[in-house]
């Protein structure tokens, strides 16, 4: 799939383009997506991760105001930080639904 190919080279354009493409995107490779942006211009960054967090958000069961917030305070500080990825792993490991997320977290923040 030219999605998954243009993400493992970390081809931001070809994701891009490659996603707009797709009926769907699941969760983990949108967030993905959003972690290929923070090391390039900020606001699209933001924008993907607002974005990401709304859905994550609605597709997961059972977050709280808590939970909500404190995924929306880590995503927010990748850019700056990527222990901060490492943090939102561990975070969301602890979640059954969440194991592919907290992956692709921990590989994006051991290539950072």
């Amino acid at each position: 799939m030219r999605f998954r190919r243009a993400l493992d080279r970390g081809n931001v354009t070809e994701a891009l383009s490659a996603a707009s493409e797709l009926d769907f995107v699941d969760l983990a490779e949108a967030l993905e997506l959003t972690l290929l942006l923070a090391d390039g211009d900020l606001e699209k960054y933001n924008q993907a991760a607002l974005r990401w967090h709304v859905r994550f958000v609605e597709e997961t069961k059972n977050v709280d105001i808590r939970e909500s917030q404190a995924v929306l305070a880590l995503l927010a500080a990748i850019p700056a930080n990527a222990l901060a990825a490492a943090a939102l792993a561990e975070f969301l490991s602890r979640r059954r639904s969440c194991e592919r997320i907290a992956e692709a977290l921990i590989r994006w923040s051991r290539a950072a």
